[in-house]
């Protein structure tokens, strides 16, 4: 345990190394900690005030020492440069009666952070001079040890803070403290609420472009299958065109409806990416594989179907893209 050592000589009058700041005419409050302790004809009184301080709140350490007539006690503060005591800063000292039967010695401390701190014991020397003492006594000194005060310091108080911030006008500053927590967490809640609702709203934006897509892809089919229609089962010179606008219709519909991007493949590579579209089923894939190479053999064979054949063929691509649209976009 590290001890504070008072060695220097009593007899030293005069003003104190450090400044004056702890007013040796202040009472100590009856609820200071008060430690006594005796040796023969010294008695010195310790006592520390308040009893339960706030960090920034200066602490007061008396020394009451009093020894009997012929008793020299060496008890001034040794550590005046380094103004440190334990871990407490001296920021003030005063002494009164130094040399007489009586001495106070008054410091007052700064805490360096709140929490559980200790004031250390204070070593001190008395030489016994008296008459009835023999010289071999009297010329050794004897040590007197006070005791260990431990003390808990509180942490600053906003109001207290905040009094001496503005003590100027006596406002108090409402952010003292620090930040308002409570505001910032709350507008942090509000900005992630917003923001996922903000999510939120374009995906549901986003999905409802696809349908409406889908629903515009349906009607477009539609109606160029009835337009189709109105212009009746083609010739055998017109079958070719005929049967390229059907096929251009439905390979249209597919792409926009599962938003296929393949206008440039053959049709065996265009069916190939529209069976990985998950919505259409084994019974959709193969009906659209038959129409798509009926329509082959007219366009690249030389086939030239009837118009019995032509016309089932319309039906087949409106049968599909009912079929389809019935499945998933009405739902």
């Amino acid at each position: 345990m590290k001890r504070v050592i008072l060695v220097l000589i009593a007899a030293c009058h005069g003003k104190s190394m450090l400044d004056s700041s702890a007013p040796s005419a202040i009472e100590a409050p009856k609820d200071a900690i008060t430690k006594p302790v005796e040796n023969g004809p010294v008695k010195v009184v310790e006592k520390v005030w308040p009893a339960k301080p706030n960090l920034g709140e200066p602490i007061y350490l008396r020394l009451e020492i009093t020894a009997a007539p012929g008793v020299t006690v060496n008890a001034p503060f040794q550590e005046a440069g380094d103004q440190r005591m334990g871990r407490f800063r001296v920021v003030g000292f005063t002494r009164e009666g130094a040399g007489s039967a009586h001495e106070d010695q008054t410091y007052t401390l700064e805490s360096p952070s709140s929490g559980k701190h200790r004031v250390p014991p204070l070593r001190l020397e008395m030489v016994d001079a008296r008459a009835d003492r023999g010289s071999a006594v009297s010329a050794k000194a004897q040590e007197i040890l006070t005791e260990e005060i431990p003390l808990d310091i509180a942490p600053v108080k906003t109001e207290q803070l905040g009094a001496k911030l503005h003590a100027a006008n006596g406002e108090l500053d409402p952010d003292v403290g620090g930040p308002p927590w409570m505001k910032i967490l709350l507008a942090m809640s509000a900005l992630a609420v917003v923001g996922s609702g903000t999510v939120l709203v374009l995906r549901a934006a986003a999905a409802r472009r696809k349908v409406i897509a889908r629903r515009s892809a349906y009607d477009e089919a539609v109606a160029r299958l009835t337009q189709l229609e109105e212009r009746g089962a083609p010739e055998a010179a017109q079958a070719d065109a005929w049967f390229v606008d059907l096929s251009g219709i439905v390979r249209g519909y597919l792409e926009h409806r599962y938003e296929i991007r393949a206008p440039e493949l053959t049709t065996e590579e265009f069916l190939l990416v529209a069976s990985q579209a998950n919505a259409l089923t084994a019974d959709h894939r193969a009906l659209l594989s038959a129409f798509l190479e009926r329509c082959d053999r007219v366009k690249f064979a030389g086939y030239r179907p009837d118009s019995e054949e032509s016309l089932a063929s319309l039906g087949a691509a409106r049968a599909f893209v009912e079929d389809t649209r019935l499945e998933e976009v009405a739902a």
